[in-house]
């Protein structure tokens, strides 16, 4: 069983349904080797990543309710840096949203 040591933990404003389509965008990139009930494994470069998630309660801003959820990004031992941080910018750019 691999070790995994977190790298990033991000609040998303984002559904289940949301991260799930994403992850699956990310595996056209990176196979994935398992999906669970909250998380699931890619392979990378030396090891691999593994995509948790878990629900937090929603952001309320007057009327507007946002959808919440802890997305946590860890890789096993041996797993460089810059495989940590291709990876995390891949997530990053699939999962940006435009503002302005």
């Amino acid at each position: 069983m691999a070790i995994f040591n977190t790298d990033v933990a991000l609040d998303m404003s984002c559904t289940e349904r949301e991260l799930r389509r994403w992850l699956q965008m990310i595996a056209s990139i990176f196979p994935m080797v398992s999906e669970e009930s909250s998380c699931a494994d890619f392979t990378i470069e030396g090891g691999t990543a593994r995509i948790a998630w878990k629900p937090m309660p929603d952001r309320v801003i007057a009327l507007i309710r946002l959808s919440r959820m802890e997305v946590v990004l860890a890789f096993s031992e041996g797993v460089s840096a810059d495989a940590r941080a291709q990876f995390s910018k891949q997530f990053q750019m699939y999962t940006l949203r435009g503002g302005g």
